[in-house]
């Protein structure tokens, strides 16, 4: 863990992921937690499976214009920024593309934006920014796979698939991607999100603002959900 401070006022990263798997109509989830004093940690895992009823029928893929950026020379543009009204869609790009150089060095594909992961994860960063809490389960109740059903990105009862999502939030200077991916880098369950082989689609929501998360500063507010239709 890393100590962290400016002046008298702590910067601090909290994070939680959620995993489980799920056959059918049967699911189980496993969670852990842990904190240190001057860099406040919290992690669990989300992971949903299903298996496909009809392997002939193929996913629409909808794929999204959003701004893609691929690591140039072991770098990746805009890593540092720290996000604000202006910016989201640079720290957007920025944060997959330090997901995906994670991914290549450890030999797995790249993940693509997703235009209905991107609205299901946009939505969920803002529902936590405007209702001051952090958590998988939204304000109205709502798991990750709901939502990506209601987004549409699971589209039908009979497709099999694969589906994951990773939540964070850092003040100061570690809200920004390259502090928010190496914390879930740091964590066992995020990591797993990250390196799955099997995601495919992706989308990242982020919110400059925090609100009671850290009252009075500012820092980057953070949802990635995962994805792969098999049926």
């Amino acid at each position: 863990m890393v100590r962290t401070s400016l002046a008298a006022v702590a910067a601090s990263v909290c994070l939680l992921a959620i995993s489980g798997s799920a056959q059918g109509a049967q699911a189980k989830s496993t969670s852990f937690r842990r904190c240190a004093a001057a860099h406040k940690s919290t992690a669990r895992s989300f992971h949903g499976s299903r298996c496909p009823r009809h392997t002939a029928r193929r996913h629409r893929r909808r794929h999204s214009h959003a701004l893609f950026f691929k690591a140039v020379n072991g770098h990746c543009r805009a890593a540092n920024l720290n996000p604000n009204a202006g910016n989201v869609a640079l720290v957007r790009a920025a944060t997959l593309c330090l997901v995906n150089r994670e991914r290549a060095r450890h030999g797995e594909r790249a993940l693509h934006w997703n235009d209905r992961l991107i609205g299901a994860a946009q939505a969920h960063t803002t529902s936590m920014a405007v209702g001051g809490y952090f958590a998988h389960s939204g304000s109205n109740g709502s798991t990750p796979l709901a939502r990506m059903r209601r987004s549409g990105y699971i589209y039908s009862s009979h497709l099999g698939f694969e589906v994951g999502e990773n939540i964070g939030w850092g003040s100061l200077w570690l809200g920004s991607p390259r502090a928010v991916v190496a914390a879930w880098m740091a964590s066992p369950g995020h990591r797993a999100n990250i390196l799955d082989g099997r995601f495919r689609d992706t989308g990242i929501g982020v919110s400059p603002h925090l609100g009671r998360l850290a009252p009075g500063q500012d820092g980057g507010l953070y949802t990635q959900d995962f994805g792969v239709i098999s049926g």
